[in-house]
């Protein structure tokens, strides 16, 4: 076969196949840029989506921390108010309605040591720096011994102090029974004292 041939065959083979490995080659680029946009296009929404759901977390955040502070605001206001309220009942608290109340829990437990007896107090009376309550303890002697102890107790009371003005012992015995009746007068007497301690 001639060699000058060959060559110009080869050649125009060459040429047939040269269109098409350019089509081949711009297709081959063509898909590369497409991927290569694409990738950069699904990066972009990943990061944007990352970025939203930060910001949304962010105002989520924020709007619970007004939320809170609106809270905290309210409960330090009502905190404001209740302070004050209490302030002002100290303010105005007469400490002479805190004394009575101590001289008839007294009574109440002079009551409950001596159940049998009746208990009579009649009104508050206040002189000087004193407030007094009149009492009158009433009841039958069943046992001497209880009744002395009884006495005992009044006057061994360290505040208030039960200042004694008089006994009285009535027997009312007949043929069938023997009923020995008693009456303690006193006064319950304590010292105002204003809120603080001072008199």
């Amino acid at each position: 076969m001639d060699i000058s041939k060959l060559k110009s065959k080869i050649g125009a083979d060459s040429k047939k196949r040269s269109p098409m490995d350019t089509k081949l080659k711009k297709l081959l680029l063509y898909y590369a840029v497409s991927a290569l946009c694409a990738t950069i296009l699904i990066s972009g929404a990943v990061l944007t989506e990352a970025y939203i759901t930060s910001l949304s977390d962010t105002l989520n955040k924020f709007h619970t921390l007004k939320i809170n502070s609106i809270k905290m605001k309210e409960g330090s206001r009502k905190a404001g108010e209740t302070l004050a309220a209490v302030r002002t009942a100290f303010s105005t608290f007469d400490k002479t309605e805190a004394m009575e109340g101590i001289l008839l829990t007294t009574v109440d437990s002079i009551k409950e040591r001596m159940k049998s007896a009746d208990i009579t107090v009649t009104n508050f009376e206040k002189k000087g720096s004193e407030i007094e309550l009149p009492i009158a303890v009433t009841g039958t002697i069943q046992d001497y011994a209880d009744f002395i102890n009884h006495i005992g107790y009044l006057q061994s009371l360290p505040s208030p102090i039960f200042y004694m003005s008089g006994v009285t012992i009535t027997d009312q015995s007949d043929e069938k029974n023997a009923v020995i009746n008693f009456e303690i007068r006193g006064t319950l007497k304590m010292q105002t004292v204003l809120v603080g301690g001072s008199s």
